[in-house]
C-alpha cells in the first residue's frame, strides 16, 4: 500500500514537463555533449534525499534498493509459468532460481540466464522479478534468474562459482522445462553484466559449451582500477564512486583477487577473449561505468567477437529500473529485449 502511494507520487512529479524540471533544477545538466535526459535529472535529485547505501548495514542496503526498486520500476506483468526452484551444490548448499516461461505452449524455446545487478551486495530475484518477467514475455524466452550468494557475507568466489553451477545445472536439464540446451544465452545489467561475460571467459577457459550470446547492461568490466569517468559521473547520477568502492570492497576484500580476468574482464589478454559468444554492450551517458564498458566493447571487437554496442547518452545506471517513470529509459529497454528476440528469431539451434 505504501508503496503504491510513494508510486502516484512520484509519477505526477515525473509527469512534470521538461523546461519545468530545468528551471527546478537551474537548468539542463550537459556533459561531453550529452544532454541528461530530464527525468532522469529529476530522479537523481530525489536520491539526494535518500540513505546513502553504503553507509547502511548490507541488509537495510538491500531493503532500501529493494523498495525503491519498486517505486521507480513497472508494475510486473503477468505470466503464464514461473517456479522457484534450489539448486543442489558439492557443498550441501542450494542456488535459488526462478523460471519465467510465457510461452509454455511452446517447446524447445531459446533460455536466457540472468544474472541481477546490485554491487553483487544487494541484489535479488524480487528486486528484478519484473524486469525477467519481460524478457521472458517480450523476447519469447524462457529466462531463470539466478539467485547468488551476496557479499559481503560471501566475498569472491562466490558469485561466479553460483553462476558457473546455475548454468551448468541450466544445460543440463533445459529439456524438462521446454528449452534448448543448443540455445542458451547469459544476460545481466551492472555486476551481473560482470558475471555473464565472466562466466563466457570462465566456461572458454575450463573448455565447456559455451553460451551462444552474451547480453550486457552497463556492465561492470574492472574493478582493478578507477576510469575517468568515475571522476565525471561519480557523485551526482544515483551511482557514486563511494558506492562503488563499497561494493568492490565487499565482493574482493583482497586487492588481488581484482586484477583477475573474472572481476575484471578487461584486463584480460585478447586471446582468452577470442572465440567468446557475440555480445549486446548497452552504456549510459551519465555513468561512473560507461568509460569501461566501452573498453570492454573495444577489447571484444579487437578479439574479433561480434558486438552490438548502443549507448544512450541521456540516461544514468540502473535506467531497466526507471521504466515506469522514464520513457527514455522504457526505450533503452526495448532496445535490449529485440536484440535478445532478434538474435534467436534470424538463427536454428
Amino acid at each position: 500500500m505504501l508503496v503504491d502511494i510513494k508510486r502516484s507520487i512520484t509519477g505526477f512529479a515525473f509527469s512534470m514537463p521538461e523546461n519545468w524540471v530545468h528551471s527546478l533544477f537551474g537548468g539542463a545538466i550537459i556533459s561531453n555533449e550529452q544532454v541528461l535526459n530530464a527525468q532522469c535529472q529529476l530522479a537523481c535529485n530525489f536520491a539526494r534525499f535518500l540513505p546513502k547505501i553504503e553507509t547502511l548495514p548490507a541488509h537495510k542496503a538491500r531493503k532500501l534498493y529493494a523498495e525503491n526498486t519498486k517505486i521507480f520500476d513497472e508494475p510486473p506483468i503477468g505470466i503464464s509459468h514461473i517456479e522457484d526452484k534450489l539448486i543442489p551444490t558439492p557443498s550441501a548448499s542450494f542456488i535459488p532460481i526462478r523460471l519465467y516461461n510465457a510461452h509454455p505452449q511452446k517447446g524447445n524455446l531459446p533460455i536466457v540466464i540472468y544474472f541481477h545487478g546490485g554491487g553483487l551486495t544487494i541484489g535479488s530475484l524480487d528486486t528484478h522479478d519484473a524486469l525477467c518477467r519481460r524478457i521472458a514475455y517480450y523476447s519469447k524466452v524462457i529466462v531463470v534468474s539466478v539467485g547468488y550468494r551476496l557479499a559481503p557475507e560471501h566475498p569472491y568466489p562466490a558469485a561466479i562459482d553460483d553462476a558457473m553451477i546455475a548454468y551448468q545445472y541450466v544445460r543440463s536439464i533445459a529439456y524438462l522445462f521446454g528449452g534448448s540446451p543448443n540455445a542458451i544465452a547469459v544476460a545481466g545489467d551492472s555486476a551481473g553484466g560482470l558475471l555473464a561475460t565472466a562466466l563466457c571467459i570462465r566456461a572458454k577457459r575450463e573448455k565447456m559449451p559455451l553460451p551462444v550470446f552474451q547480453a550486457l547492461l552497463y556492465p561492470v568490466t574492472d574493478v582493478s582500477r578507477e576510469s575517468e569517468t568515475y571522476d565525471t559521473y561519480g557523485d551526482k547520477f544515483i551511482l557514486t564512486r563511494s558506492t562503488l568502492r563499497w561494493f568492490i570492497r565487499n565482493y574482493t576484500p583482497d586487492e588481488r583477487d581484482r586484477k583477475l580476468t573474472v572481476n575484471s574482464p578487461l584486463l584480460s589478454d585478447p586471446k582468452d577473449l577470442k572465440g567468446l559468444p557475440p555480445a549486446y554492450v548497452a552504456t549510459a551517458g551519465f555513468d561512473p561505468l560507461s568509460q569501461e564498458g566501452e573498453a570492454y566493447v573495444q577489447s571484444l571487437e579487437s578479439a574479433g567477437v561480434k558486438v552490438q554496442h548502443r549507448h544512450f547518452p541521456s540516461l544514468i545506471h540502473g535506467y531497466v529500473h526507471l521504466t515506469g517513470m522514464i520513457p527514455a529509459a522504457k526505450e533503452a529497454e526495448t532496445d535490449f529485449l529485440q536484440s535478445i528476440h532478434s538474435f534467436f528469431a534470424t538463427r536454428k539451434f
